[in-house]
This record gives C-alpha cells, sequence and structure tokens, in this order.
C-alpha cells in the first residue's frame, strides 16, 4: 500500500486546497467505518486518509513535507531498506514532533529534540552552478540540558484535550483530527515552564557542517543531511552575480565594445565559471548580437548548457576634433 501522502487522498502534488479538501471528504466519507460496518480494514484506511490530510491541508506542514520530497528523501518510501518509516505515524512523530511511543501522532510523551529540522544558509552564485562543498555553521534545536528535554515541571493532563494530544472538528464523516491548541500536541500542560527553553524543552546549538553542493543547485531547493543523529533540511538560497543571469542550465550575461571594435573586429577576454576565456567580436558586429561559448553554461543531470553574450556597443559622447574630423568623413561616405 503506498504511503506518498498525495496518493493516499488521490489528488497531484500541484493540486490546490480547495481540491484536497474536496477529494479528502468524498474518501472520507467512503472509507469511515461508520460506513463500512463489515470492512474492519476501514477504520485503518480512514486513519491515514485523516493523517495524511492533516499535513496536506495545512501549509505549514505541506511544505516541510514537500521539502524533505524535494530533498531526495521520500519519508513514506516503502522497501526494506534503513530509509523508510515503518507507518505514517512514525513519520508523522518525526516531522512534527509527536510522542516517542504509541501510535498517536500528536499525543502521549513528547520527544524533547525534533527529528527534522530546517535551516537555510547562502551559497555563491558559482558554488551553485557548478557544485562543491560549504562550510556552515547552523543553528540546530537541541534538549534542554536545564529540564533534560521536559520543558519544566508539574505536569497536568490537558484539560482540552483530555491527554490526547489531539481534537476533533467537525461532525460526522467530516469529522477531522487536529494537534491541541492549548498543550501543543503533547497531552499535558505544565505547571512551571523551564526558565532557559521556556517550556519548549530545547534550545539552540551551533553546530559546524561540511555542506556538499551539487552542480546546477537552484534557489529554494533543499538538501538533507544529518547532524548528531537528526535530520537537517537545508534550503539553499543562492547569490546573485553581477556579472552572470542563469536561465537554466543556460548562462546570460553582456560585454561592452567600442563601435571601433564591433566594426572592425576585436577579441576580448570574458568571464567564465571556468575562468576567462577569449571570445572573437567578428567585423561588422551589430549591438544586440548574441554570441554562444559552448559548454560554458552550468552541468544539470550530466548536461552542460552554453553561455550566451550579447554584445553591446558603447559610442562615445564627446569627440576631440580628430575624432569628430572622423566620424564626419564616415557619415559623408554613407557607411
Amino acid at each position: 500500500m503506498t504511503k506518498d501522502l498525495y496518493e493516499i487522498l488521490g489528488v497531484s502534488e500541484k493540486s490546490t486546497p480547495d481540491e484536497l479538501r474536496k477529494s479528502y471528504r468524498k474518501l472520507a466519507k467512503k472509507n469511515h467505518p461508520d460506513a463500512n460496518p463489515d470492512d474492519p480494514a476501514s477504520e485503518e484506511r480512514f486513519k491515514r486518509i485523516s493523517d495524511a490530510y492533516d499535513i496536506l491541508g495545512n501549509p505549514e506542514k505541506r511544505e516541510q513535507y514537500d521539502l524533505m520530497r524535494q530533498g531526495g528523501h521520500d519519508p513514506f518510501a516503502g522497501g526494506g531498506g534503513g530509509e523508510g518509516f515503518g507507518d505514517l505515524s512514525d513519520v508523522l512523530r518525526s516531522m512534527f514532533g509527536g510522542g516517542a511511543g504509541g501510535g498517536n501522532p500528536f499525543g502521549g510523551g513528547r520527544s524533547a529534540q525534533r527529528a527534522t529540522s530546517q535551516v537555510e544558509i547562502e551559497i555563491p552564485f558559482a558554488t551553485a552552478a557548478r557544485g562543491g562543498t560549504v562550510q556552515r555553521v547552523l543553528r540546530l534545536p537541541v534538549q534542554c540540558s536545564e529540564c533534560n528535554g521536559a520543558g519544566g515541571s508539574g505536569r497536568e493532563t490537558c484539560s482540552s484535550c483530555g491527554g490526547a494530544g489531539r481534537i476533533s472538528s467537525g461532525q460526522g464523516f467530516f469529522s477531522t483530527m487536529h494537534p491541541c491548541v492549548n498543550c501543543g500536541g503533547r497531552g499535558y500542560t505544565l505547571r512551571k515552564k523551564c526558565s532557559s527553553c521556556g517550556g519548549s524543552g530545547e534550545t539552540q546549538s551551533s553546530e559546524k557542517v561540511s555542506l556538499r553542493i551539487p552542480p546546477g543547485a537552484v534557489d529554494g531547493s533543499a538538501l538533507r543531511t544529518s547532524v548528531g543523529g537528526n535530520t537537517v533540511l537545508v534550503r539553499l538560497r543562492v547569490k546573485s552575480d553581477r556579472f552572470f543571469t542563469r536561465q537554466g542550465r543556460d548562462l546570460l550575461c553582456s560585454v561592452t565594445v567600442t563601435a571601433a571594435q564591433a566594426v572592425l573586429g576585436s577579441a576580448l577576454m570574458v568571464r567564465t565559471l571556468d575562468g576567462k576565456v577569449k571570445l572573437k567580436i567578428k567585423p561588422g558586429t551589430q549591438p544586440g548580437t548574441v554570441l554562444r561559448m559552448r559548454g560554458k553554461g552550468v552541468v544539470h543531470n550530466g548536461v552542460t548548457g552554453d553561455q550566451f553574450v550579447t554584445v553591446v556597443v558603447k559610442l562615445p559622447v564627446e569627440l576631440s576634433d580628430d575624432q569628430r574630423s572622423l566620424w564626419t568623413k564616415i557619415k559623408e561616405t554613407g557607411s
């Protein structure tokens, strides 16, 4: 049985919130245990559908789930490897800080350190294009040493959810379960919160990591790395470049030449990702001409793009007497 949330709800990853809601309601009504008294498996199907919508129907949770998939890791993938999770409850606990035990992804005891954190780093344009390794210090959540992750003292069963960690909204077939706002899904409140972590059970720690950036990385893409046994999703922000702009695998830039260089021809040293390369300007080159430098673009999935250079012709603003005389002769010849 598939564990991909979009497949569970029968929608695409580009579906709108309205499409998600309609599909969920249809499936929930069809698979509700009350509508299938003779089908013991309907309860499990209904639970999976509800859990899937609980994530995809929440913009923040949906973004986090999508980031994991973009980072090359499908948390719901099956198979015998060590990358998958046993069931939806395991993934929900890992992604959203649910309990360490039991089948309720939002209730029960709380894991003091999230298994998945998200951070954002900035990388140079050239590193994103060509790939490479960067060293960064990441601020990550760790278990509070003062309260050992408890968040404080004096646990009391949450009066809103009765210790379940989740509350139901809606009625009948369309009722859904959501994390309790009062206790944050933990199932309990604290009479005295820890002064170090404010009751969250977590503090921030600085961790130095080495990240391998794949060739062709784009702004907003995400990488997955492991720090201290926990998964960290690193979103990349690519710095802009004063010379280059990127269009898929291709690089775009412009060079400025004088009128004489454009008319008579010339050779320029043009910057590429691999250093400066000689580029020939043919005689009679017109303003706005685009020249291609093959194989000087971005490598992505084993394919290298090109670099396109737009020629800008700079005309003189002020002329000496000799220059004015030369331009006058050119004008008189009709060229």
